[in-house]
């Protein structure tokens, strides 16, 4: 609601449905360095994705059938 309230995004929401709907988001400029970091971030969730995607198909390999 914040973010709605601070023209961050544009939407509605659905209070019955408990549902929010995003139109528009402000968009953000990133420099070098915040790239990198965001670059080096995803590297190591795609690692820990990876690694846990692995343990549970040696756990539980009909998952992975």
């Amino acid at each position: 609601m914040k973010a709605l309230s601070l023209g961050l995004i544009r939407g509605s929401i659905d209070q019955v449905d408990k549902q929010i709907t995003v139109q528009w988001v402000q968009p953000r400029y990133l420099g070098k360095e915040q790239i990198r970091n965001l670059v080096d971030r995803l590297a190591q969730w795609e690692s820990q994705v990876k690694n846990t995607a692995q343990k549970m198909s040696q756990t539980a390999p009909e998952l992975f059938a």
